[in-house]
């Protein structure tokens, strides 16, 4: 089962896209006012535009996925439609789109190192970071009696260690067999829903507890995360 919370959004990769294309506008502005004849802007926007698409692939660079731009299909569709008229005219704007992907590379690259200096992948506080609507949810039968309490399981998250993932990962991937012999044994029979992560981060995951209530399992889009803690983070049924 895969249960998440509230998503929030990526402020850093906005304020670097938004600063990508005021670039690009200014180039544009920039252009047009060395032109003779000034082209109509809504047309000099439009071809820009037509510029940016491209053939491209995506490759994995400095822990991201980025697109590289090779072949400029939208200008070449441009230049079919201007070529008997005023291509001389457009066709630095269609190169302006065209560079703006390798312009909005360099800012989405620039992003992933200050969002990483902001926002710790690895630190569980950043993907908890607000609990006010958060509750626990048994998402097995056999889970005992346990109730969160906002301020036991922060200042339980504070003191969490990074721990060994080996097991924990089979764990994970054979527990969605109902038949298998680990989903019988229930190891994260509780999920938490509402939290919140830090405003701005972009961080999404989802969050189960251990069955001592001492283990916290993250599980991202790309990767997962496994911490424990020397006392409960909730407050569990004492057994009699």
């Amino acid at each position: 089962m895969r249960i998440g919370w509230h998503y929030s959004w990526n402020a850093v990769a906005a304020a670097a896209g938004l600063l990508g294309w005021l670039v690009v506008l200014g180039l544009v502005i920039h252009q047009r006012q060395k032109q003779e004849t000034k082209r109509p802007i809504w047309k000099v926007l439009l071809v820009t535009l037509a510029g940016f698409f491209s053939f491209s692939f995506k490759i994995p660079l400095f822990g991201q996925s980025v697109n590289i731009a090779l072949l400029p299909l939208g200008l070449w569709v441009a230049y079919f439609f201007l070529r008997n008229r005023s291509w001389t005219d457009y066709r630095k704007f269609a190169w302006i789109g065209f560079t703006a992907n390798y312009l909005l590379l360099v800012t989405a690259l620039l992003a992933g190192f200050i969002h990483g200096a902001f926002y710790k992948s690895n630190d569980p506080s950043a993907y908890l970071a607000h609990l006010e609507k958060a509750k626990l949810l048994a998402i097995h039968p056999s889970a005992r009696k346990a109730t969160f309490e906002k301020e036991l399981f922060t200042s339980s998250l504070a003191e969490v260690k990074a721990s060994d993932l080996s097991g924990t990962l089979d764990w994970y991937r054979e527990s969605k067999l109902e038949d298998s012999t680990r989903y019988q044994q229930e190891r994260f029979p509780y999920a938490l829903l509402g939290a919140v992560a830090r405003w701005g981060s972009g961080l999404h995951a989802s969050a189960y507890l251990e069955a001592d209530g001492k283990g916290l399992l993250l599980a991202t889009k790309d990767r997962y995360y496994y911490y424990r803690s020397e006392k409960p983070m909730l407050r569990m049924e004492v057994r009699e």
